[in-house]
């Protein structure tokens, strides 16, 4: 059976069982934020096991799931055993206060052995130690024999939270045995082993308690079922292969690893095959919801995926791109299951090309680096690489940590990691930016409590800027309070409020919250939870207590300019679709009362033609003055009107779109203008890289776009007033000005030139012997880069035969160069071996030719002293050289 027909099969029979067929989440959890990706089937449902309202008591699903950080990580497996993936499709059923284990049990059963045709004598089970209930239910129920029903503790047989709290319990799981020839020997070899012999395949977990972020466990308001199974899996049983690897899941993009890779598939590079296969898998599934590689938090994830394929690369002999090239296997595999990677495949494949690209000469820098430091370390009869070479590989190569450290365990080695970790703590201490608040970047646990005990609050802002409303609660330093007092910083939650809680790029209202008591002023609005607003006071008089009926006020103007803002990015989509091409999709946004922000997926800077073009069609739009109308509509409907979404956002199955003037159909939960032309003007200000494939557009409206125009004419004046020209003469005399500074800069570098060469004459005086050879090192103050290299060449002839260091400092950087005579080269000697020691002691790097290579350093105060540890480089290296 292949993997769509079982995709197909266990929708249908669960379905005909009463279950609401719900369609798969994002890899980014819409309702959790403590999780960085979507790692269960259940995550989008953990609200429903409480108190949430109920659309359905019974649902099934096919999940996309990624488990790469955090304690369900399954990267460092992957490769390793046959089964382990970062990227997994989870097949599930669920019971949310409805049936429970007998059903699921049943179910279970009725599934792998009627429907799957699975041989009894090849099931296992495993149930929690204490669950006497699950023993009782599989022998009774399946006839299954008691000593092939396993019990097991904690770690292998309690599920959950997903996360840092919410739904859990014990659970049972299902294992086919392969047969004593896949397993590891041992008599104790049964369920629970890591061997290949019991693939565990299907869990069924009993949700029954929650628990809190503090560990405490408390009875679920629901308790119900939860299982999981891997598609992987059950097609490796189903279609009887040795491994997930072989299934036809994934047999496609092997054969596509093959034929780039120098080394065919075979078992003795199945490890790289398979780790490559299941990366290529991943990128294209996160990239696709546009989570891009990045720096930190979800890119952080996906660039080390792709750097990590990329090595594996290596050991197939792929030195180029390839990655990309496996896009389209993925997509011809899952795209009858998944529509969307088709429309995004050519957007998936530039991004990974362009990280490949990016990532491909710090790969060979990286790796060449650490080659070095092996063969000293193993030359030093040492195991352990230095916390500090592991950090400056990262810091000033950009070689990922963890790369280091999976190429230093090839080598033997191990990694210094206090080290390392008190040399980032350094550098975090020293660059480490404003603490924005533990309520904007976590989730506190009391936020939690009140999502359960609370419900949801209402958002009245579309039609209202001013409301009575309730305080239903006060948070006090992170803890729910019964009162904030003036001057006190605190968080409220009103049951209903007008206020816009930032999402989806638009920031928070601001305002002021006045009751009987006092008046706070509200200086942001988040939403932590769904359902749940927050909104975050400063207390100006008196006090706000819990319970009391207060007036809520938006701050009308600001909310004006926002309105403006996000009106706008509307539009540039549509101009930027037009000019540009249809390819063109939100790739994120930022929108405040100021300015705003619009990231969009396309792989080069705009020309001054399309970016004046885009800027017309924008103005005509607003000049048109068309209404921007506003919908609730059916999510399936809305999708065939048109209405574009904005990719790895969730979207329940009523959407509300904004329809600008029957052109421009978005899905989109922000605040608008009622007609294009209240937006009054748009301007552009910049158009730049955001990230790999992604180009960001910032511009203004309005008043703001206004004060700019004047601002920029104001400037055009007083240029003209300087250069006594009318302002179309500006550019062609700024070009003969231009012209003029060039002829200078030129006759001004010929000078240091000649000086610098009659120096050289001078600076043999300083020639010293060491290890055999003539040398000078030399600080010749602020001199240019250029200037350096000239008098290195100058001196290459002067010397006879000989080596020179010269160093200059300007600019905060130290600049090096190093050249060595014909005559040493012969014996050995490499301008880059000298250079690439004296670099480290400045905080750099560099290399070049045998008998001139060049280096800086960011550490210009220390190349004094880098001069004077020439000799004794000289004499180290001497020791390899000289026989």
């Amino acid at each position: 059976m292949n993997a769509r027909k079982i995709r197909e099969t266990y929708l249908n029979f669960f379905q005909e069982r009463g279950h609401t067929v719900v369609p798969s989440d994002g890899l980014i959890p819409a309702t959790d934020p403590t999780l960085l990706f979507t790692s269960a089937g259940m995550v989008q449902f953990k609200p429903l096991w409480t108190d949430a309202p109920l659309e359905y008591s019974r649902a099934a699903s096919v999940q996309k799931c990624l488990r790469v950080g955090g304690k369900q990580s399954d990267l460092e497996n992957v490769g390793k055993t046959l089964r382990h993936h970062t990227f997994f499709e989870m097949l599930g059923n669920f019971s949310f206060g409805d049936y429970f284990k007998q059903e699921a049990i049943d179910w279970a059963w009725e599934f792998v052995t009627a429907v799957m045709g699975f041989d009894r004598k090849n099931l296992w089970v495993s149930v929690f130690q204490d669950d006497n209930e699950a023993f009782d239910l599989w022998h009774s129920r399946t006839g299954l024999p008691k000593e092939k029903i396993v019990r097991l503790g904690e770690k292998d047989n309690f599920w959950g939270p997903a996360g840092n709290g919410g739904p859990c319990g014990p659970c049972s799981e299902l294992y086919f045995d392969r047969g004593p020839e896949w397993g590891c020997g041992s008599p104790q070899c049964r369920p629970g082993c890591d061997c290949e012999r019991y693939i565990e395949f299907w869990n069924l977990v009993f949700p029954q308690f929650y628990q809190e972020e503090t560990g405490t466990r408390r009875d679920l308001e629901r308790r119900g079922i939860d299982t999981g199974m891997g598609l992987e899996r059950l097609a490796l049983l189903a279609q009887g292969v040795e491994s997930n690897y072989a299934t036809d899941l994934f047999v496609p993009v092997i054969s596509a690893i093959g034929e780039a890779a120098a080394r065919p598939y075979g078992p003795d590079v199945q490890a790289p095959y398979h780790a490559i296969a299941d990366h290529i898998r991943a990128l294209t599934f996160t990239i696709s919801e546009n989570i891009l590689p990045g720096n930190e938090g979800r890119g952080y994830i996906v660039r080390r995926l792709l750097r990590r394929a990329a090595r594996f690369g290596r050991q197939l002999g792929l030195d180029q791109p390839f990655l990309y090239r496996l896009v389209p296997a993925v997509v011809a595999v899952m795209r009858e299951a998944y529509p969307d990677l088709e429309e995004r495949r050519e957007h998936v494949s530039r991004i990974v090309l362009a990280e490949e690209e990016r990532f491909g000469e710090t790969l060979s820098t990286g790796l060449n680096l650490l080659d070095e430091i092996a063969d000293a370390l193993h030359g030093r009869g040492e195991t352990v690489v230095p916390g500090a070479e592991v950090f400056r590989l990262s810091d000033t190569y950009g070689f990922p940590p963890e790369l280091t450290e999976e190429v230093a365990q090839e080598k033997g080695l191990t990694i210094d990691w206090p080290g390392f970790r008190e040399k980032l703590e350094g550098q975090r201490r020293r660059g480490r930016n404003a603490w924005k608040g533990m309520a904007e970047t976590e989730v506190l646990p009391a936020y939690h409590r009140l999502s359960e005990k609370l419900p949801p609050v209402e958002f009245i802002g579309y039609r209202a800027l001013e409301a009575p409303a309730r305080i239903a609660a006060v948070v006090l330093g992170g803890e729910v309070a019964k009162t904030a007092g003036e001057g006190e910083e605190a968080e409220v939650v009103l049951d209903r409020t007008p206020f816009y809680a930032e999402a989806g790029g638009q920031v928070g209202d601001t305002g002021v919250i006045r009751g009987p008591g006092g008046r706070a002023e509200v200086i942001d609005t988040f939403r932590p939870l769904e359902g749940l607003i927050v909104h975050r006071i400063r207390v100006i008089s008196g006090t706000l207590s819990a319970g009391e009926e207060v007036e809520a006020l938006v701050d009308g103007n600001r909310r004006w300019h926002i309105q403006r803002h996000h009106t706008a990015t509307h539009l540039l989509q549509h101009a930027l679709r037009e000019v540009v091409g249809d390819h063109i999709s939100q790739a994120g946004s930022y929108v405040c009362p100021d300015y705003f922000r619009f990231d969009f997926t396309h792989f080069e800077a705009l020309s001054p033609r399309e970016l004046e073009e885009v800027q017309r069609r924008v103005n005509r739009m607003i000049r048109a003055d068309d209404e921007v109308a506003v919908a609730e509509l059916p999510r399936d409907e809305a999708r065939r009107s048109g209405a574009l979404a904005f990719f790895g956002e969730k979207y329940g199955q009523t959407v509300r779109v904004v329809d600008v003037g029957g052109y421009s159909r978005e899905f989109c939960g922000g605040c608008h203008v009622g007609r294009t032309g209240e937006i009054g003007l748009f301007l552009t200000r910049s158009d730049s890289s955001s990230a790999a494939g992604v180009r960001r557009i910032e511009g203004v409206c309005g008043d703001k776009a206004l004060d700019e125009v004047l601002a920029a004419r104001a400037t055009l004046g007083k240029i003209c007033e300087w250069l006594k020209v009318s302002p179309e003469g500006v550019i062609s005399r700024f070009e003969k000005l231009s012209r003029q500074v060039r002829e200078l800069e030129k006759e001004k570098e010929a000078v240091i030139r000649g000086q610098a060469r009659s120096d050289a004459g001078q600076l043999l005086k300083n020639l010293k012997k060491t290890a055999g050879v003539n040398y000078l090192a030399a600080n010749l103050g602020t001199l240019d880069v250029k200037s350096l290299r000239a008098v290195g060449d100058d001196l290459k002839v002067k010397l006879g035969s000989g080596i020179a260091v010269l160093g200059t400092a300007g600019g905060g950087k130290a600049h090096l160069v190093a050249v060595v005579t014909p005559d040493l080269v012969t014996r050995g000697w490499k301008a880059g071996d000298i250079i690439r020691e004296t670099a480290r002691l400045v905080g750099g790097s560099g290399g070049g030719r045998p008998d001139l290579a060049q280096a800086g350093g960011k550490e210009p105060d220390r190349l004094p002293a880098a001069l004077e540890a020439v000799p004794g480089i000289l004499k180290k290296l001497a020791e390899v050289i000289v026989p």
